[in-house]
């Protein structure tokens, strides 16, 4: 399992790896941008760059479940009852002076308090040139459209990008408006438009393929139909990068069977959900949830008939 904060498992999280070349403290990065070193894997460092942050209606969390339901669960868990504050925890590994990006945030043109990769980036003195390879999860939003600028230019203008084959083809189908609802045909055309600016850079491929050196996609389907997820290895210890297959610390984990609102096929992602937090659980493999606080770096443990998310 991976070393956790550079300590083991128990150790006091550090705001940044020792060996960051370029990292200012984290004091000193304005707020609420933020970079937090989380992990060591061998050689390899990873770290939490935040694209901040935006708010969501608590019926997103669970289509269906009657709000006093939803509201007592989360009073019980000592969450917020009025709204739920989505986090967007955008992970690195360093490689040398090279870095793979999980995911790209959600750029200037989605919700209030997102969108801000880049100055995160930049205030934590990272080259973007240095980064080799971005990798995604899926194409929401706030996950992709980070990944050009305003000008429509690449953001990591000499890297090469990775996609699920099955993840573009939904949002570059013709037909992908007639499968959506009305409320998400912004986020079919706004994949369009990155995917297409993104042009013969992005690659396409499977799940259960090594889309990097040490990097696994695994199939988590259901939050999208070509959703993963990805398993970074180094120095024989492993960390999950989840995406959305988890999307909330209490609700994904405590109430698996709940569906959100954001999920294309709300049933696989269920079977997912449920398959998935069985293996972290029994596996003990740290990971690092997307909308979780941030860092958003913890493990699963099994907690009576479902689950709980135990942050690092």
């Amino acid at each position: 399992m991976a070393s956790v904060n550079g300590t083991g498992p128990q150790g006091t999280r550090r705001a940044f790896l020792s060996g960051a070349a370029g990292f200012v403290a984290a004091g000193m990065l304005p707020a609420p941008a933020r970079a937090e070193g989380v992990a060591r894997l061998g050689s390899r460092e990873v770290l939490t760059i935040s694209d901040g942050s935006f708010t969501v209606p608590l019926a997103m969390l669970a289509r269906g479940v009657p709000p006093d339901t939803l509201m007592a669960a989360l009073r019980e868990a000592g969450q917020p009852i009025d709204q739920a504050r989505m986090p967007l925890n955008i992970t690195l590994i360093r490689d040398g002076d090279r870095y793979t990006v999980i995911d790209c945030g959600a750029g200037g043109h989605f919700l209030a308090g997102s969108g801000q990769f880049a100055a995160s980036l930049d205030a934590a003195g990272i080259d973007r040139a240095r980064v080799a390879r971005v990798l995604f999860t899926h194409a929401h939003p706030d996950h992709l459209w980070g990944a050009i600028d305003e000008f429509d230019s690449a953001l990591f203008p000499t890297a090469r990008y990775g996609m699920a084959a099955a993840e573009i083809a939904f949002w570059m189908a013709e037909d992908v408006y007639a499968r959506l609802p009305e409320d998400r045909h912004a986020f079919a055309a706004g994949a369009q438009r990155v995917l297409k600016t993104l042009g013969d850079r992005l690659e396409r491929f499977a799940p259960g393929q090594e889309v990097a050196p040490g990097i696994l996609a695994v199939e988590t389907a259901g939050h999208t139909p070509g959703h993963v997820a990805f398993e970074v290895a180094g120095g024989g210890e492993t960390l999950l990068v989840l995406g959305d297959a988890l999307i909330h610390p209490v609700i994904s984990c405590r109430y698996p069977d709940w569906r959100s609102v954001a999920d294309i096929d709300p049933d696989l992602a269920v079977a997912t959900r449920w398959r998935l937090l069985e293996r972290l659980a029994t596996d003990r493999v740290p990971v690092i949830a997307y909308h979780f606080p941030m860092p958003g770096l913890g493990r699963i443990e099994r907690a009576g008939s479902a689950y709980r998310f135990v942050a690092a």
